[in-house]
């Protein structure tokens, strides 16, 4: 047993990498793929609150929770993990729901794989590109991440992560994250203080502790999270997508503009969209009662 009430088991990789996983419930299965730095653990509320509906599928992603660093990381790799899992278990009729960087993982799949042994996918509060460039203004930080940012972004995380960690923090806590990140960064005190002086709920000192406070081989692992995700365009991957999606995402919003959400609708055949309402990309802890009944009543009806 885990220290979170959890059985974990561990399955493969296809290059051998050991990743470890829970799976309770019963009934309809559904895949649901962390985003960014998110784990089992830190999960456990959501997953709780699965099990009594139908059949809930997680695993650590490489670097992440309980698996450890192994081999290629990032959203491609943790796409063929995914098969891997399903292949593992036998898994067929899969509803796959990505959270965040868990739906770039999503759409990889869908770039590698298409829909086989997917009955639906849900995406939540995700842009299929973050990178705002080229006529492109839907990505991150409402359409204010731009290719030089991200650039820095990449040297950060090899010279000085906490800020690389705050700013992303800064940008999805706050509805005007467009204005937020635009400024210069300041240290990584003057950016802990101006973040908990507008926002000291736990929310913000969850994020904050579980974006910052994380080890050297998980500060490492994130390089190539970040750059997979955040250097993709997976605007190609909607149309392709042939099962029923339900579009879930925060509204205000402040990773991700609402119109970054009905731009997926038109894209992708068979999407219904699903706000929550006065709500940051934190939505799934802002609203959890909305948040998972729109996942249960989608995934397992």
């Amino acid at each position: 047993m885990s220290g979170f009430a959890f059985p974990t088991k561990t399955f493969h990789g296809y290059d051998g990498a050991e990743l470890y996983y829970v799976d309770i419930g019963s009934g309809q299965p559904m895949i649901y793929v962390c985003g960014f730095g998110s784990t089992i653990e830190s999960q456990a509320p959501f997953i709780e609150a699965m099990q009594t509906s139908g059949r809930i599928i997680v695993f650590d992603q490489r670097a992440f929770g309980m698996t450890p660093a192994a081999g290629e990381m990032g959203v491609h790799q943790s796409a063929r993990d995914v098969r891997a899992l399903m292949d593992f278990l036998g898994l067929n009729d899969v509803v796959l729901y990505g959270y965040s960087m868990g739906a770039a993982v999503v759409f990889s799949y869908v770039s590698q794989f298409g829909t086989d042994r997917l009955s639906k996918i849900i995406l939540g509060d995700m842009s299929p590109k973050l990178i705002n460039e080229d006529g492109w203004t839907l990505g991150l930080y409402k359409g204010c991440y731009t290719r030089e940012m991200y650039e820095e972004d990449l040297e950060l995380l090899g010279t000085d992560y906490k800020r690389f960690a705050l700013r992303v923090a800064e940008g999805l806590l706050f509805p005007d994250s467009d204005s937020m990140v635009c400024r210069p960064l300041g240290t990584e005190e003057e950016m802990r203080a101006r973040i908990l002086d507008r926002r000291h709920d736990l929310i913000a000192q969850t994020l904050i502790q579980g974006m910052v406070d994380i080890t050297e081989e998980h500060m490492a692992a994130n390089y190539h999270y970040w750059s997979t995700m955040a250097g993709a365009d997976f605007r190609g991957v909607l149309p392709q997508i042939d099962v029923p999606v339900m579009i879930l995402y925060a509204d205000p919003g402040s990773g991700y503009h609402p119109a970054t959400a009905a731009y997926m609708k038109e894209q992708i055949p068979n999407a219904a969209l699903m706000p929550v309402y006065g709500c940051t990309h934190m939505a799934a802890s802002e609203n959890p009662m909305q948040w998972r009944g729109c996942v249960a009543a989608f995934a397992y009806r």
